[in-house]
């Protein structure tokens, strides 16, 4: 969880065989998106600047925003969300680094641990990555077959 010292969220998983290209992709490959992040329909502009938005079906919900960084070769990969829904919340931003182990290491953030609703949404946040990152690896993994 977020600390005072630590404003943000983090989140590691391992893809074993992936490369941090092929890790990076599956954010941003709607098909990929659609198949580990719930179902979600992904219109993105691959590129630092270009949209990232993600519409959630089941929850008649869009979280939309922007490429903040975005480098395949290297696995970085960044954006940041809001919900269109919600717009009394704060926008997060998500960082994705990728190592040539094919470790995930994602964060996201800033939370103000003074508020209880940054509190109660980081824990739900990280609740929601520990979930969705697994299915993520299983995704690569499963493209490499």
């Amino acid at each position: 969880m977020p600390t005072a010292t630590d404003p943000w969220l983090r989140v590691t998983v391992e893809v074993p065989g992936a490369t941090p290209s092929e890790v990076v992709g599956a954010f941003l490959d709607p098909a990929a998106v659609r198949r580990w992040w719930g179902g979600a329909e992904l219109t993105v502009e691959p590129e630092i600047g270009g949209r990232y938005v993600a519409y959630f079906d089941r929850l008649g919900q869009t979280m939309r925003g922007v490429v903040t960084d975005l480098d395949q070769a290297t696995g970085r990969f960044g954006f940041s969300w809001a919900w269109d829904h919600a717009p009394e919340l704060p926008a997060r931003r998500v960082d994705v680094n990728v190592d040539a182990g094919a470790v995930l290491r994602l964060a996201q953030g800033d939370y103000d641990q003074s508020s209880r609703i940054d509190r109660d949404e980081a824990r739900s946040h990280r609740e929601g990555w520990e979930f969705f990152l697994p299915r993520l690896a299983e995704v690569v993994i499963a493209q490499q077959s």
